[in-house]
């Protein structure tokens, strides 16, 4: 149909749903809304995508929402209109300043591979301002 959607790419766009354990060989951007697992090789949460579930992946960008937690084995980048709940793993991670965390965050060991879980020490943290919540 058209050729700028590279090959094993997903792209769920603003205002579909879908359902479903998705496994996408090379890149997912979600800017609609995925309710389940995402287990891809780099995934980009837009401003306007919600994940609510849990991803699995080597590169995490997040602009919108994840709701079950993340496990990230290479770089989870957290923009400053993130929102991410539940249990968060991560090799390695930058947070923009505004972005909201809650749950646990749990250091991981970099591997290329998002099978594993081995971790170090679990830190928990909340937004030191609930009241910024939208």
């Amino acid at each position: 149909m058209t050729d700028n959607n590279p090959k094993g790419s997903l792209f769920v766009g603003e205002g579909v749903i879908v359902k479903g354990t998705f496994e996408v060989p090379e890149m997912a951007v979600v800017a609609g809304l995925v309710e389940g697992e995402l287990n891809t090789k780099e995934v980009l949460v837009d401003t306007s995508g919600i994940v609510n579930g849990r991803i699995n992946a080597e590169v995490v960008e997040i602009r919108g929402e994840v709701t079950q937690g993340l496990h990230v084995t290479n770089h989870l980048n957290v923009r400053s209109s993130a929102k991410i709940t539940g249990l968060t793993q991560y090799a390695e991670m930058s947070v923009e300043k505004g972005a909201k965390l809650s749950g646990e965050l749990r250091v991981i060991d970099a591997t290329p591979s998002a099978g594993s879980y081995s971790s170090s020490p679990t830190q928990s943290y909340s937004s030191p301002n609930p009241s910024d919540d939208e």
